[in-house]
């Protein structure tokens, strides 16, 4: 006699597996809204620096952000699609580390933006701090 139990998934672990890929797009899903958020503002921290740094030059990756905006918006936006589509991959290690590499992404562009963003701003509360000294 044959042992088929190995090849055929019963309803359980399959239920089992959906429901695993779908916490995991979850995950993805809800750590993607900070990044698409912040991709999203790109274009009103433009018009910040314009207005507060009096021509001052930005900083090198604040150029790269500014300049690259559509990438960022539409990288934020694919990201957790791409974690949706993750449910319905056949296999669930692959499903898993997908979606772990998704997440990595989202860290990643989040910090990048967050830091191209943000430095201009020191630099501007710098600048209003040294202006009463």
């Amino acid at each position: 006699m044959e042992d088929t139990s190995l090849s055929v998934p019963d309803s359980k672990s399959a239920a089992n597996e959906r429901a695993i890929r779908f916490g995991f797009a979850a995950v993805v899903v809800g750590m993607s809204y900070p990044n698409i958020r912040l991709a999203l503002s790109i274009e009103k921290f433009a018009a910040i620096f314009h207005d507060m740094l009096n021509g001052k030059p930005l900083p090198p990756a604040t150029r790269f952000a500014l300049g690259a905006e559509p990438e960022l918006i539409a990288l934020s936006i694919l990201i957790p699609i791409s974690a949706l589509a993750l449910v319905f991959i056949g296999r669930l290690t692959q499903s898993v580390y997908l979606s772990g590499a998704c997440v990595l992404m989202i860290f990643v562009q989040l910090y990048f933006t967050w830091e191209a963003m943000s430095a201009p701003l020191f630099e501007i509360m710098k600048a209003m701090g040294g202006a009463g000294a």
